[in-house]
């Protein structure tokens, strides 16, 4: 590590304070200067963070983090990490400011699915998946302008973590995202796919689920003793409306994984591969 100057900032949360720093440093005997994402908090929770970021090392379409650094700022423990600027902003962003194309929600949803799937295979559970999460970056595929990968992992949980707080009706993160069984405590990865399936609806019509529910309160009844799912458009492509009820299974044991959600014909349309026929009798 070397310098690095906070330019502004990019975002503010309980968990910390996100800022565009500019990053000077030496590789190989030679200067490098490097934008790059900096949060920075005094919440020891950092250091947990700090620990999923190192799980996650190479995982397609997640945020990677190059850099640790604790400091003593204005006597206090500070703790720093460096990680990937997303130029484009958040996918939040994104919807409120344009309705997505069919071809666009596919896309983007393959590439949500892709990162859940290195996500979960590592034992970790993302427990606040939702758009603002969600971070925009320059495509390498040639079907859509942006390239999305998952960040902000402060309330995300090892499978060793993952119900330590069972019991408690309430929410664990962000209410119109969350599943029946995590209000219940139950934190592990169909929490993370019953979220994706409230994005797609939000990237398919510009609207979040739940967006006539008035109350959290409401909402944690709803979920938490009539175990309801988002009502699902009726627009929607009959393979679209199928890939959610997947989603959506109020059962987390017999929710689809993101790996199996990958081989679905709504992702199919556009990522096609050899793999056996699919029966929407499963």
């Amino acid at each position: 590590m070397a310098e690095w100057k906070k330019l502004r900032v990019l975002g503010e949360g309980s968990y910390g304070t996100v800022y565009l720093v500019l990053l000077r440093s030496i590789e190989e005997q030679k200067p490098k200067i490097s934008l790059l994402a900096l949060k920075t908090s005094s919440s020891y929770s950092m250091l947990r963070e700090k620990k999923v970021f190192e799980l996650l090392r190479g995982c397609e379409g997640i945020v990677q983090c190059y850099y640790y650094k604790c400091i003593v700022e204005r006597g206090y423990l500070s703790y720093n990490l460096f990680m990937e600027y997303a130029p484009h902003g958040s996918l939040g962003n994104l919807i409120k400011t344009k309705l997505l194309s069919d071809k666009e929600v596919i896309v983007y949803t393959q590439m949500l699915l892709k990162g859940l799937s290195c996500m979960h295979e590592k034992g970790i559970v993302h427990c606040d998946l939702k758009p603002d999460n969600i971070l925009l970056f320059p495509s390498w595929d040639d079907r859509t302008k942006y390239q999305l990968k998952i960040s902000d992992f402060g309330l995300s949980k090892t499978s060793e973590e993952a119900n330590a707080d069972l019991g408690e009706i309430k929410f664990r993160g962000t209410p119109y995202y969350m599943s029946p069984e995590s209000v219940r405590g139950f934190k592990e990865t169909p929490l993370d796919i019953w979220s994706l399936g409230c994005i797609v609806i939000e990237m398919s019509t510009g609207l979040q689920q739940w967006w006539n529910i008035q109350t959290s309160d409401q909402l944690l009844c709803k979920l938490a003793f009539f175990n309801e799912a988002p009502k699902i458009p009726d627009e929607l492509s009959y393979d679209c409306k199928d890939f959610l009820k997947k989603c959506f299974i109020n059962d987390p044991q017999q929710r689809w994984t993101a790996k199996m959600l990958l081989d679905h014909p709504f992702i199919q349309k556009e990522y096609p591969t050899s793999l056996p026929t699919y029966n929407p009798s499963n």
